[in-house]
């Protein structure tokens, strides 16, 4: 796992980049109602601007953040699964909080609704991305963070 700031940077830029591209892809079949190849497309195009306002968030506000959660409920001593699933419940957490305000502007704006329309949002996003993080993006991220750096331990 990350153990230079640089090497913090690009494991958050790989989680983000997978997130945000899943996360885009099931608000536009939510938003639209239709799924199909274009819509892969269509999310990767989208999703630049997101990318880097959810990468900046991820690195410099939900990680620490989340890790300060974390480590008050469990210890540096405790097995390095449950201290990674920990972080990333509290990730998810925040970056939904920050994501769903920006999917609630592009979709309505702010407008009278935003509080209706921001819970609605938050819970459709949560449930999408718990299990997007734990058990595709997550592991994903790592694997591909292990391979860039497999020559540098």
């Amino acid at each position: 796992m990350p153990k230079t700031n640089f090497q913090s940077a690009v494991f958050t830029a790989i989680t983000a980049w997978i997130m945000v591209y899943f996360m885009t892809l099931y608000n536009s079949v939510i938003a639209s109602g239709e799924f199909s190849n274009l819509t892969f497309l269509a999310a990767l195009k989208n999703m630049w601007i997101e990318y880097i306002i959810i990468g900046l968030c991820a690195y410099f506000i939900s990680t620490p953040f989340a890790k300060h959660l974390a480590f008050k409920i469990i210890n540096s001593n405790d097995r390095q699964i449950f201290i990674i699933l920990t972080i990333q419940v509290f990730t998810v957490i925040c970056q939904v909080a920050f994501a769903s305000v920006i999917g609630v502007y592009h979709a309505s704006g702010f407008n009278s609704q935003i509080i209706p329309n921001y819970l609605r949002a938050y819970c459709l996003n949560f449930a999408m991305a718990m299990p997007l993080q734990i058990f595709v993006a997550g592991p994903t991220a790592r694997f591909i963070f292990r391979k860039i750096y497999a020559n540098n331990n």
